[in-house]
């Protein structure tokens, strides 16, 4: 018998070795003049997850270094923008909930064999967007 609470989606979440990074903004609290400068080759985790709080998110998937074939993004975008930039070949597929923003993949599909990798974004909007598209 198995417990009520495990299935696919919970053995991902709980699977040992996935590695995690956190991005968040919050730019009127702590910028103080300053701004950040964007990775342009980095080493991806399996599971990123985007905060945009009174600041706006920009997660680069489109030159990285080394990356799982699977990256799964939850996106909170409150009162700003989350958005996610792909090279062509990646694969997004987008779910979640909105309260008064807008989830928007403009990534065109890509037929399975000819995918470099799958991009799963999990969006959370308040008067913010979460947005997919090729960089």
């Amino acid at each position: 018998m198995r417990p009520v609470n495990s299935g696919p989606e919970t053995e991902r979440r709980t699977t040992p070795g996935r590695r995690r990074r956190w991005l968040l903004a919050l730019d009127p609290i702590i910028e103080g003049g300053r701004h950040g400068k964007r990775a342009q080759a980095w080493d991806v985790e399996d599971e990123l997850i985007a905060v945009a709080l009174l600041g706006d998110v920009t997660i680069d998937l489109s030159q990285v270094k080394n990356a799982p074939a699977e990256i799964d993004i939850e996106a909170y975008a409150i009162l700003r923008d989350v958005d996610v930039l792909v090279a062509e070949g990646s694969h997004v597929e987008m779910s979640g909930g909105v309260l008064r923003g807008d989830l928007s993949n403009d990534v065109p599909a890509v037929p399975e064999q000819h995918r470099h990798n799958v991009i799963r974004i999990h969006g959370h909007t308040l008067f913010g967007d979460v947005t997919a598209r090729i960089a």
